[in-house]
Order: C-alpha cells, then structure tokens, then sequence
C-alpha cells in the first residue's frame, strides 16, 4: 500500500491531466447486452481458433444464446474484481511473414491467441477508453492510438 500511495503523491506534483468525475462514471458504468452483442457482430471471422477451441465464426453464430451468458461472466468479474483463470492463458504460434521463405527463423513472426471472450471485454474497455485517450495522452505519444502514426512526430520535429 505505501507504494501506491507514494505514486499518488508523485504523480500529483504534475499537472496531468484527468478525467473529470461524469467521465468515470461513464468509463465505470455496467457491461450491457448491447454492449456485447455489438462486439461480437464486429469479431472478425477470419481469425485462427483460440485456445477454447472457438473461433470468431461461432459466437456470431450463437449470439443470442452468448450473450447472457457473457453479460453474467462480465458481472461477475466486475463485482469480484477478479479475471477467470482462462482470461491469463494463451496460446503463442509461429506464422510465417507473408511472402517469405519458411526455411529462416527471422521469417516468422510470433501470434499470440487469447479466449474470445477475453477479446470481448477487452474491446468493450478499449472502446471506453478510445473515448478519452486523445485527451489524457500527450499529443507526442503516437504508438497505439488510432489515428496517429509515429511519423507524424517525425515530420513535426524536422520542420
């Protein structure tokens, strides 16, 4: 606990910016069906299966019959505050990069498969999250964010 009080105290020397108090509340605010369903209408259908055993095919297939299901999985781990032993597994595979040879290692590159529901409540926070990140990141930070690229930073340096 100190150390977590320490960063508090760290962190409030700076002026960073913050989320104001509706905003938390948005981003804290209970996984709806609609919410899930959106997701999975959205899971692309040509990914490889995740350790489950399911593929991204399969829970457009059963959204009806996922969906409570996920939405009492998701309350759970809200009320919790604990993930499913699942959501930490994966599966890490090599694939070759496209149009290269087999034959040398630096030609693969590592893939990592999680469970789909993982994915699902992932995608759930990281659709809240995009809402407010352009904001609460400074605009030099460019990995990750969509819309930005880190040649951008470049281009605006060299002028």
């Amino acid at each position: 606990m100190d150390n977590l009080e320490e960063t508090d105290k760290f962190l409030e020397r700076y002026n960073l910016p913050r989320l104001n108090q509706e905003e938390i509340e948005n981003m804290n605010r209970p996984i709806t069906s609609n919410g899930i369903e959106t997701v999975i209408k959205n899971l692309p259908a040509n990914k490889s299966q995740a350790p489950d055993g399911f593929t991204g095919e399969f829970y457009p297939t059963f959204r009806e019959e996922l969906t409570p299901i996920l939405l009492k999985l998701f309350q759970k781990i809200a009320e919790g505050g604990k993930l499913p032993n699942s959501f930490y597994e994966a599966t890490i595979t090599l694939t070759p990069k496209p149009d290269k040879g087999t034959t040398e290692k630096e030609n693969y590159r590592p893939l990592t498969l999680i469970s789909i529901d993982a994915k699902i409540l992932n995608k759930i926070l990281s659709n809240r999250i995009q809402q407010h990140i352009k904001r609460i990141i400074h605009h030099d930070q460019v990995g990750f964010i969509p819309g930005t690229q880190g040649f951008f930073n470049i281009s605006s340096q060299s002028m």
